[in-house]
């Protein structure tokens, strides 16, 4: 068998007594004095024995020696852990010692040696591993409560199948480690973004801790940024532009979707993972995007950032300074976005500096309704007439506010205007043909709103159009009629609102589908519409109005539609009636092409027990949704039969629809349990 020479006296000479007793001593080793002192010459001293193996021994201990230092920067107080980690590298290294201080003449078997080496540094490489990961691991810190018991009874696995006791580091640290870690891991994916892509994920950073985002809210705001467009004619809309930014933050785990009950394709929201969230505010505050105060909240500070948010905190109000702080320069601010104040109190001449303004979201972002935001009146909004290059105004569910002035009609650029849920709006001005760039009008929910203006119908680039109402007018007041819109050859999204028992709505309805570009349409009868002078709670009384409480149930016969052919018909993909008078569906939508209809939506009709559409339905249906429809009645067979590639159902009561394989929540999904069950 062949021996080795062994290490020199010399070459030994790093090793002393007082470095034995050292070790042999119950005192634990600091890791820099192993990294920095012990590591580099005890290597050179097993490369001795065997040469072949330096490279592979070099490797394990580089790995042991990083991982040790990364833990060092992190959890200085995990001292339990430590003393396990220093336990292993002491028997290591005294008992390699034992082998090098035998007799000169004194050769070890080369394969035994080399084999317990290769052990002792794979178990101790295990354990420091073990370690590491343990510690950074922010899907599993970040998924369990740290101040749980189940989780500080968690122990670290040995090989040998020993249980290591954790003793967690206070809470400050661990959020530190973790964070930290976090913030790394998210930096590598951030610099793998386009410019576009960074700029849309930064805007996250003002939403508050565990909000539930919708989707629409940011593609607004990135649209009115100037991030994303929505060109008319051949190019991609805003929403799927912006879904395509979704689908890659989701892919990098950045954004987790938000599902609405087990509904395919509902990912209409999302929401972001607080450890993310501050790893991204750190990015916003780097990149200036946004400034943030000691907490995390966004704030009106327009030294570090040309956006600015109106936060209220148990500290005070960022309105407040940022309506009289003199010395501001207001004119810098490109976006402003309120994040939760309820109660605007700005002066008339508030918005008068703001130029350059892009983007302003006065209204509420939030999924649901339950905020309200309040005004005195609207006399601020006049300021809004030197906004040349304003894209997005949001007023959503802002109270007081009782019409638009005409400095509204000044704002050539605006792209989006959301006016959802200003209860109190009862008109538009007659000058909104001015706003020749308006891809997206949202009327929902301002129900005193008495007609639509003649001009709506020359909004050329119009995409999405809620809140259209039909309904009896004062006689000589012009106003735009569903038959005017045809016109549109970009508008793909009509949500409509109609007066119950108004005979020439079913002459307007009739004309629907001479929009050749509309792919989705939704249309609710209501008695809330019934006159002019309808007597309508105001909406400074209420947090929000709900339709049903002012539908009334009465039998409603539908007549029948022109039947003339037309040369075009829009080819509608989705479908939704709200309160559907009488007992059939509405003979006008024989006049689409449903063949390509994938979602229909049913809800409040007290007279329908028929889906089917004049002796016509559409084959593939994907999604159905029937809700409230006391006098529908079908089987399960007839109706999988009337829709065969029917793949979610959801009911809600429908009496007369029994013995239908829904869950607890009136849902069925094709392949699920329950429909495995009942087949």
């Amino acid at each position: 068998m062949s021996r080795e020479t062994h290490p020199t006296s010399s070459e030994l000479s790093y090793v002393s007594l007082d470095l034995l007793s050292y070790l042999e001593s119950e005192q634990t080793m600091p890791f820099h004095i192993f990294a920095d002192v012990v590591m580099p010459d005890f290597l050179h001293h097993l490369s001795k024995f065997h040469p072949d193996s330096k490279s592979d021994l070099h490797g394990k201990f580089e790995e042991i020696r990083n991982d040790l230092n990364y833990i060092k920067k992190a959890c200085g107080r995990v001292k339990q852990w430590e003393d396990n980690v220093n336990k292993e590298i002491k028997e290591f290294i005294i008992q390699s010692f034992d082998d090098a201080f035998k007799d000169g003449t004194e050769a070890l078997e080369n394969s035994r040696r080399t084999n317990f080496l290769q052990d002792k540094i794979e178990q101790t490489r295990s354990v420091v591993s073990v370690l590491k990961n343990q510690i950074f691991s922010p899907p599993e810190l970040s998924s369990v409560n740290l101040d749980s018991e189940s989780f500080k009874r968690s122990s670290l696995s040995r090989r040998d199948g020993h249980q290591m006791p954790v003793q967690l580091p206070d809470q400050d640290i661990i959020n530190e480690m973790v964070t930290e870690r976090c913030l790394k891991e998210i930096l590598v994916d951030y610099n793998e973004l386009d410019v576009t892509s960074k700029m849309c994920l930064l805007c996250f950073s003002a939403f508050p801790e565990n909000a539930v985002i919708k989707k629409k809210v940011l593609v607004h705001w990135w649209v009115g940024e100037g991030f994303i467009d929505s060109p008319s004619g051949g190019g991609k809309t805003a929403e799927q532009t912006g879904n395509e930014f979704f689908k890659q933050f989701i892919f990098k785990g950045i954004i987790e979707p938000v599902h609405k009950k087990r509904r395919p394709r509902s990912e209409k929201y999302c929401k972001m993972n607080p450890l993310i969230r501050s790893a991204v505010i750190k990015l916003a505050t780097k990149a200036r995007f946004l400034c943030f105060d000691a907490e995390g909240y966004p704030t009106a500070n327009l030294c570090g950032s040309r956006r600015v948010c109106l936060v209220k905190t148990v500290e005070g109000s960022s309105l407040r300074q940022l309506t009289y702080s003199f010395d501001l320069k207001k004119e810098k601010v490109r976006t402003l976005f309120n994040v939760n104040e309820t109660y605007l109190d700005f002066r008339v001449d508030f918005f008068s500096e703001m130029k350059y303004l892009r983007v302003l979201q006065l209204g509420m972002w939030q999924a649901s309704a339950q905020q309200h935001v309040e005004v005195d009146d609207g006399g601020f909004l006049k300021g809004l007439k030197k906004m040349k290059l304003l894209r997005y105004l949001s007023l959503r569910g802002i109270s007081g506010i009782t019409e638009l002035p005409d400095a509204i009609c000044k704002l050539c650029n605006l792209r989006i205007l959301n006016l959802n849920g200003c209860h109190n709006l009862e008109k538009l001005p007659d000058g909104i043909d001015s706003l020749k760039m308006l891809t997206h009008l949202d009327m929902s929910e301002c129900y005193f709103i008495s007609h639509m203006p003649k001009g709506l119908a020359s909004l050329s680039q119009l995409q999405v159009l809620k809140g259209f109402v039909v309904r009896r007018t004062k006689e000589r007041v012009e106003c735009c009629k569903l038959h005017d819109l045809a016109k549109l050859e970009y508008l793909r999204k009509l949500l409509i609102h109609v007066e119950r028992g108004y005979v020439e709505a079913k002459e307007q309805l009739g004309s629907l589908h001479q929009i050749k570009s509309l792919r989705s349409l939704s249309v609710a009868w209501s008695r809330i519409y019934t006159s002019p002078n309808a007597t309508i709670p105001r909406a400074s009384s209420m947090k929000q109005i709900n339709f049903k409480s002012f539908a009334k149930r009465t039998s409603s016969s539908t007549a029948p539609a022109t039947n003339t052919p037309t040369p075009s018909h829009a080819s509608l993909e989705k479908l939704g009636l709200l309160y559907l008078p009488g007992s059939e569906m509405p003979r006008w939508l024989k006049l689409f092409n449903l063949q390509n209809l994938k979602k229909l939506y049913v809800r409040e009709g007290e007279q329908l027990s028929d889906l089917r559409v004049a002796g016509y339905h559409p084959q593939n249906v994907r999604a159905l949704r029937l809700k409230y429809l006391p006098e529908l009645q079908m089987s399960w067979g007839k109706l999988q039969a009337l829709f065969p590639k029917l793949s979610y159902l959801e009911k809600v009561k429908c009496p007369k629809l029994s013995l239908f394989p829904c869950d607890q929540n009136g849902e069925w999904m094709r392949g699920s349990a329950i429909d495995e069950e009942h087949a």
